[in-house]
Order: structure tokens, then sequence, then C-alpha cells
């Protein structure tokens, strides 16, 4: 199932998505069974206010884990 076009090289795309309410690191993977395994990754959702509900952090390490099974 294909549902947009491929992206040409040497071009950009941006993919605009609402994210209204979410905070924290969200993880998005593939739909399509063969790529479930392999196309994943994160997405970090900082307060807009810039208040958090702990210590605000130094900095974020994500970290990926994966495996094929």
């Amino acid at each position: 199932m294909i549902t947009q076009c491929p992206i040409q090289p040497n071009t950009t795309f941006t993919y605009r998505f609402n994210v209204t309410g979410q905070e924290g690191t969200l993880w998005w993977h593939a739909h399509v069974s063969i790529l479930r395994a392999t196309l994943h990754g994160i997405i970090i959702i900082r307060p807009k206010s810039g208040s958090y509900p702990f210590q605000k952090p130094h900095m974020d390490v994500p970290v990926i884990i994966g495996e094929w099974w």
C-alpha cells in the first residue's frame, strides 16, 4: 500500500501532523509488515510552556533498540 509519492532526490518533504495535548517521547513505525522492524524512530515533544512536571532534563539521549524476528 502506497500512501504518498516518493520524495525525489535533492528535494525535501515536510509531514505536518497535530500533536495537541501530547508531551514526552513517542514511538513511530511503518505499518507495512516487511518494514515494521526496520523503519522506526522516536519523536520528542517538549512542553510548549517550558514547564516540566519534574526537573528540566540537562539533555535528551534518545536510545532506539530494535530486533528482527
